[in-house]
């Protein structure tokens, strides 16, 4: 049964752990967080598109503490909890509640936004709203803004799960966690599982594509297994 994250139940106990399937999280948001400090300006304000419960806004914050967040999210009950979280930042704090299928819509001047990031969320989205998705978040860029998506690829190569596996039973042992498990033994235990998650990633070179199509320079900074860092900007 696919996820249900507007039930309360559900967005606690995604919120209670979100390393222990996904062991090189710390690792990229750091890296995305990094590349965040060296372009927003003092005072800048950017939008999070499903910023759920909040657990990155409070990394934000403590690291960059000038930045403005516009919180964007379908989920009230994760939104309950980020406000819960983000309650000594909420003057720099917008939040929307939006589906992010309707990106075109979102209430959001255009063409202001200094950063849009986007961690662990559009996977649920298909290939065709992933592309009016991208062309949203080009439209609501300022000229030179600069986009950050970490999420979830798709496996496009079957004869290779196998080392997949090898890698993820490699970073479980190093990190102490249970990716390779979670991600399912076989390859049609994976699509299973995905399927089961409500999950669509794309694959890498599907995302730059659709990215570049949308007016964007595009690049994957950060590659680890099935989770990527990509970069983008308006020019």
């Amino acid at each position: 049964m696919p996820q249900d994250f507007k039930d309360a139940q559900t967005a606690q106990e995604w919120d209670r752990d979100t390393v222990w399937y996904n062991p090189t999280r710390p690792e990229q948001l750091d890296l995305l967080l990094t590349l965040l400090a060296d372009h927003v300006q003092p005072g800048a304000t950017l939008i999070d598109l499903g910023f759920g419960s909040g657990q990155v806004e409070k990394l934000l914050f403590e690291r960059i503490p000038t930045v403005k967040v516009i919180g964007v999210d379908h989920s009230p009950a994760m939104m309950s909890l980020a406000r819960e979280r983000l309650q000594p930042y909420q003057d720099r704090l917008q939040m929307i509640e939006h589906d992010l299928r309707d990106l075109p819509h979102l209430p959001v001047p255009a063409a202001q936004a200094s950063a849009i990031i986007s961690v662990q969320a559009l996977h649920h989205l298909t290939d065709s709203e992933m592309q009016v998705a991208y062309r949203a978040i080009h439209d609501l860029l300022a000229p030179g803004g600069l986009f950050l998506l970490l999420d979830r690829i798709h496996v496009n190569q079957p004869a290779l799960y196998p080392a997949y596996q090898r890698f993820w039973r490699w970073l479980d042992q190093k990190l102490d966690s249970k990716q390779a498990t979670h991600e399912g033994l076989d390859y049609n235990a994976h699509l299973k599982t995905l399927h089961d998650r409500d999950d669509i990633p794309l694959a890498p070179e599907r995302h730059l594509e659709l990215m570049r199509d949308a007016g964007m320079q595009a690049v994957c900074l950060h590659l680890s297994g099935v989770r990527a860092l990509f970069a983008a900007t308006r020019s």
